[in-house]
């Protein structure tokens, strides 16, 4: 999902790579001026976030969410809201993130104005991660029914279905997610949209015994997620790859994938990610004799405790 400048087109964004676009006017131009403060916050939010630095991504975009609600503009609060979820998700907050899409939607109710695709997008996506499937459902599906500014919101809405109707078990809704998205790769087609389809096929195949399939898969995926940037996206293919692997009975393969993905996590700052995958890594790795790995975990968990202690 791309950052938005409030009141203008949508940036091309791939995932950790955002760029603002400049926005036109013309005499004939019905929108309001550009509010020079409004934009500075939002540059400075998108900024941060291209930098990896959510949290600082998080307090520009609230900067300019407020702006947007003193200006009074319908528009700018919508897509500032949609950047401040973003940033909020990325920031491992997804709760905060489903907060500010239903507060927004409801100052949108209040004028009559119906909330953007774009909106709901995020919003599905926030309640994926908050673990609300239902919410995360209904979201994603509002999000196809409208018609949005960006081409990649009905691709990005049918991943978050997909993934709801894998967790579900739900195999018709997970292949229906599946034929939506493009299949063949192309030079224009962004490595993580293709990371998108692998990571359903994997999960599809998983729900059908297909574990060898599976696992080729979700290896794609994480290389895909990887040219994207999408570190965190990587870290889950990553933990899915392990979880094929077991089925295979490869747990001492099962151990790398889960290391992999637990120190991707670590180090991303996703400890409710990084817990359970390092965990899982090191019962595999006890099992399997695999020494390397558990010293490696026990040297990341002291180098983040030593990191925690150093920043209180």
């Amino acid at each position: 999902m791309r950052a938005k400048k409030a009141g203008a087109h949508f940036a091309t964004l791939l995932l950790a790579a955002l760029s603002l676009a400049a926005c036109g006017g013309s005499p004939a131009d019905p929108s309001p001026p550009p509010d020079q403060k409004l934009d500075a916050a939002n540059r400075a939010g998108t900024q941060a976030l291209s930098l990896g630095m959510p949290a600082q991504a998080v307090r520009q975009y609230k900067q300019a969410l407020a702006r947007a609600y003193e200006r009074d503009d319908a528009e700018a609060i919508a897509d500032t809201a949609y950047n401040l979820a973003l940033a909020e998700i990325r920031a491992g907050d997804p709760k905060a993130a489903l907060s500010t899409t239903r507060t927004t939607e409801a100052e949108l109710r209040r004028r009559q104005v119906a909330a953007p695709a774009e909106l709901l997008l995020v919003q599905a996506a926030a309640a994926y991660r908050a673990g609300d499937l239902t919410t995360a459902a209904s979201a994603a599906e509002q999000a196809l029914t409208l018609k949005a500014r960006d081409p990649d919101t009905a691709p990005r809405a049918w991943f978050i279905r997909g993934l709801v109707a894998a967790d579900r078990g739900d195999s018709a809704t997970l292949a229906q997610a599946i034929a939506a998205l493009p299949a063949a790769a192309s030079a224009k087609q962004a490595a993580d949209l293709q990371a998108d389809r692998q990571e359903l096929v994997g999960r599809a195949a998983l729900l059908d015994g297909r574990a060898a399939d599976a696992l080729a898969a979700f290896e794609q995926a994480a290389a895909n997620r990887q040219q994207a940037i999408d570190y965190r996206g990587m870290a889950r293919a990553l933990a899915q790859a392990g979880e094929a692997a077991l089925k295979l009975g490869q747990s001492a393969e099962a151990a790398v994938f889960y290391l992999r993905a637990g120190r991707s996590s670590l180090l991303q700052g996703d400890t409710a990610a990084a817990t359970p995958q390092l965990k899982r890594a090191e019962e595999l790795a006890r099992q399997t004799s695999q020494t390397g790995i558990v010293e490696e975990i026990a040297r990341l968990r002291k180098a983040a405790a030593e990191k925690r202690t150093a920043g209180t």
